[in-house]
């Protein structure tokens, strides 16, 4: 039998006890069982004339159930949590196109193997399913979804544009639509995006382009390489962004509006291949524009 005077030794016991929270939950419930007149382990009611029935039995009863669940279980809780060992630090692998050595290649027989999807899937998505296809360990750099896009608005498939909080934003020209690039809204994990999705014949046309594409991701290797060799990192060792009246006579002008993205292309088209000046972001001129 248990009397309320003895919840100072109760406590002082729980403590000293290895035993799990799960035990307490449990004898918790038992005492408040009983203070119910209820059988704990049948679920049945206490015949009259058991002692749990009598009122202050009743109330002491629930009156240390009361005290397990409000101040001896949250201590065992905290101590457990202070005892329980802190889970080891993963350490991340660098990502791939980090520690990649080699050019990218996609021969037939790997192109062979991806799957066009029925149903239509991200551009960043076409390329996880076309990184899956480089052998593992190969050392091969991966595409980047900037790479694909890259291919894609020289195309006049994409067209960059500037999203809410100023993120830019890859979406489908009147072309891009006809080859079946759309613009999706969806409300991901709380945030509303805006992207592009592929359906099976954007997937083929994107396919169709992987060697401009694959060019791209090798570049990008290459001027990794020319830092490291150079002691750079990043963009360190670049000019800022520049062009030749010489260079200028080459630029394609329209007499239609083109968006100020585009402008940002043909400038940066304008620039030797191996040229070690910083490209142009439309960013840059559409500030310069309204200031």
């Amino acid at each position: 039998m248990l009397y309320c005077s003895s919840l100072k030794k109760i406590k002082k016991g729980l403590l000293k006890m290895p035993a799990e929270i799960k035990i307490l939950e449990r004898a918790e419930m038992y005492l408040r069982k009983l203070s119910e007149g209820v059988n704990p382990l049948t679920e049945e009611a206490l015949p009259e004339t058991d002692v749990c029935k009598q009122e202050r039995i009743s109330k002491c009863l629930t009156y240390v159930a009361d005290y397990l669940k409000q101040k001896v279980m949250p201590v065992m809780e905290r101590r457990e949590k202070v005892v329980a060992p802190k889970p080891q630090k993963v350490v991340k692998p660098r990502p791939v196109r980090e520690v990649a050595t080699q050019e990218l290649v996609f021969t037939p027989e790997m192109l062979s193997k991806f799957e066009i999807s029925v149903e239509p899937v991200s551009v960043s998505g076409v390329v996880r399913r076309l990184n899956f296809l480089i052998p593992h360990e190969s050392g091969m750099m991966p595409l980047v979804y900037a790479d694909v896009a890259e291919v894609l608005s020289r195309e006049g498939v994409l067209l960059k544009e500037e999203g809410d909080k100023g993120k830019d934003l890859n979406l489908p020209t009147p072309r891009g639509e006809e080859l079946g690039f759309a613009k999706v809204e969806a409300d991901i994990r709380g945030h509303h995006s805006i992207y592009t999705k592929c359906n099976a014949d954007a997937q083929k046309f994107i396919l169709d382009n992987i060697d401009k594409c694959v060019a791209q991701a090798n570049e990008r290797l290459a001027r990794r390489k020319s830092r490291a060799e150079l002691g750079e990192t990043g963009r360190s060792g670049k000019e800022k962004f520049h062009v030749t009246e010489e260079q200028l006579k080459n630029y394609p002008t329209d007499e239609s509006p083109v968006p100020v993205s585009e402008i940002a292309r043909r400038l940066n088209d304008l620039l030797p291949q191996d040229s070690n000046v910083e490209k142009i972001y439309f960013k840059a001129i559409r500030d310069w524009f309204v200031a």
